[in-house]
């Protein structure tokens, strides 16, 4: 059985709808990664109040990675899915991009090694369209997309080329979201 990873991509908007979208799961049986474009001297306290708020384990940029362990990931800075051996790690680089961590990077980090996971990527509110390239990489090797609705969505940008591009195949609303996650 392949590990499940749902990815979590978001900008503008997206701190508060992410913490309450970890607050509503009842149970978690895969691994979340979430890409929260933030400035890296605020992610520390981002993901500091999530780790003292969600019921599940939080971690900023683990350097080893189990993914038959459920648990949520916050990418601290800009992030590439590295295999040496058997073991999966993500590495930390440092790009000269205006938002941090780059969810492009991160996607496609993951292309090589598609096969062995179940992926499914949300694109969430935010400004511009960071993800949906890497999205549509993962999804051409059996990834599923999700794109944030315009009416929910506090800045729609990011799921807005989603939609428009074709890549995100399914459009939910934040609550819709948060439904379709817990029923994972």
């Amino acid at each position: 059985m392949k590990p499940k990873v749902v990815f979590i991509g978001a900008s503008t908007g997206g701190p508060a709808l992410i913490k309450e979208l970890l607050l509503s799961l009842s149970s978690l049986s895969y691994t979340i990664i979430i890409a929260q474009h933030m400035k890296e001297e605020v992610l520390p306290s981002f993901i500091k109040e999530l780790q003292c708020t969600i019921k599940f384990p939080v971690f900023s940029t683990p350097s080893s990675l189990n993914f038959f362990t459920p648990s949520i990931i916050i990418c601290a800075s800009s992030v590439s899915l590295v295999k040496k051996s058997m073991h999966y790690s993500l590495k930390i680089e440092r790009t000269n991009q205006n938002f941090t961590p780059d969810i492009d990077k991160l996607l496609l980090s993951f292309t090589p090694y598609a096969e062995s996971f179940d992926l499914e990527i949300i694109i969430m509110t935010g400004m511009g369209s960071d993800g949906v390239n890497g999205a549509k990489a993962l999804k051409t090797l059996g990834a599923k997309v999700i794109a944030q609705d315009e009416k929910s969505s506090p800045l729609y940008g990011m799921p807005r080329v989603a939609k428009e591009s074709g890549v995100a195949e399914t459009i939910y609303s934040f609550d819709e979201i948060k439904l379709y996650l817990g029923a994972r």
